[in-house]
């Protein structure tokens, strides 16, 4: 774990190395900006480079940072992130069973609103239905963030959507792919899955106390990098661009198109992202198997309504929907 806690010297250290990425910097300098010992620069430098940080030392003991490790490091995250309030605070682990479990014991502890918990990897990542998010170390992007929504229950499926559109809006940035929103929680690429979203939440009859919003994208996976039983239905943003993708840059984009989207629905609901739902909907006027349990409902979607259900158009007449599996074969 890295929790970036800009008290401590290392972080400040980090700080101000940072803002001079190239150039060398007497360790005087560091002595006096930050008002600390030499012995705790030292030690600063040496616990830097301990997380993966490239830090080079000349012959006259000037230290120059050169190289920024691939990891989702606090620091790193925080580093001109730019969002008001989501990912303000940051957990950064390096492996955890789910972050979304570490999340809900934050949010009952009641940490602030907007806490990302992340992780490198996931011994027990959670897809929806019970469903095992296949979680490699350095590839791809898992994490959690808390949110206090003052909602009705019946409008927390909304959250997942406008996830889904703020993922959709961050791998579009890259390239103008095929990415696609299959309802109620997937984002997909060329029409495989390349991201999955799972809300899960804490609420009474009438009001909800905390949203847990867990997100697992694939992003530098190549397809060998993928369990043989997934090769077929999985995809990754690095398959879909043709090129790497830089995680924290990727991250830091999606954050704020997150807090840009929970912001408008904090106000008026799936109102403003219904636009951009049906843009990205890879449903919309398709035939669809929809299944609930034992039953299966067949008919054609014409709609994603300000609740965030699936409106399809069947024997029965048109019906909304709010729940279940959907095929299209």
């Amino acid at each position: 774990m890295n929790p970036f806690n800009p008290e401590t010297t290392a972080d400040r250290v980090l700080v101000f190395l940072r803002k001079k990425i190239g150039q060398p910097v007497e360790p005087k300098r560091l002595v006096k900006e930050l008002k600390c010992s030499p012995e705790n620069v030292v030690e600063a430098i040496g616990e830097l480079r301990s997380w993966g940080y490239t830090i080079k030392a000349d012959r006259n003991g000037r230290y120059t940072l050169t190289g920024i490790p691939d990891s989702y490091l606090s620091a790193e995250i925080a580093y001109h992130l730019g969002t008001k309030m989501i990912g303000r605070k940051i957990y950064a682990y390096q492996t955890v069973q789910s972050t979304n479990t570490i999340a809900a014991q934050l949010a009952a502890m009641k940490a602030p609103e907007g806490t990302l918990v992340i992780a490198e990897h996931q011994t027990r990542g959670r897809g929806r239905l019970g469903r095992e998010w296949h979680s490699p170390e350095k590839v791809g992007l898992y994490c959690s963030l808390i949110l206090y929504p003052k909602i009705h229950p019946t409008q927390a499926p909304g959250i997942s959507l406008m996830t889904a559109v703020a993922l959709a809006e961050t791998i579009n940035s890259y390239d103008e792919i095929d990415v696609k929103i299959k309802w109620p929680n997937d984002v997909l690429i060329s029409g495989m899955k390349a991201a999955g979203i799972l809300t899960e939440l804490s609420a009474e009859l009438d009001r909800v106390e905390y949203v847990i919003v867990g997100v697992g994208v694939n992003l530098n996976q190549k397809r060998s990098d993928f369990p043989s039983e997934l090769r077929e239905t999985a995809t990754s943003v690095r398959i879909g661009t043709k090129e790497k993708v830089n995680r924290r840059q990727f991250l830091q984009r999606f954050l704020r198109n997150f807090e840009k989207e929970y912001f408008v629905f904090s106000k008026s609901g799936l109102k403003e992202a219904r636009k951009n739902l049906l843009k990205y909907s890879a449903l919309l006027n398709q035939e669809i198997k929809l299944k609930m349990g034992r039953k299966t409902i067949i008919g054609t979607v014409i709609d994603i309504d300000a609740l965030g259900r699936l409106v399809l158009d069947t024997r029965e007449g048109i019906i909304p929907f709010n729940a279940g599996e959907v095929s299209t074969h």
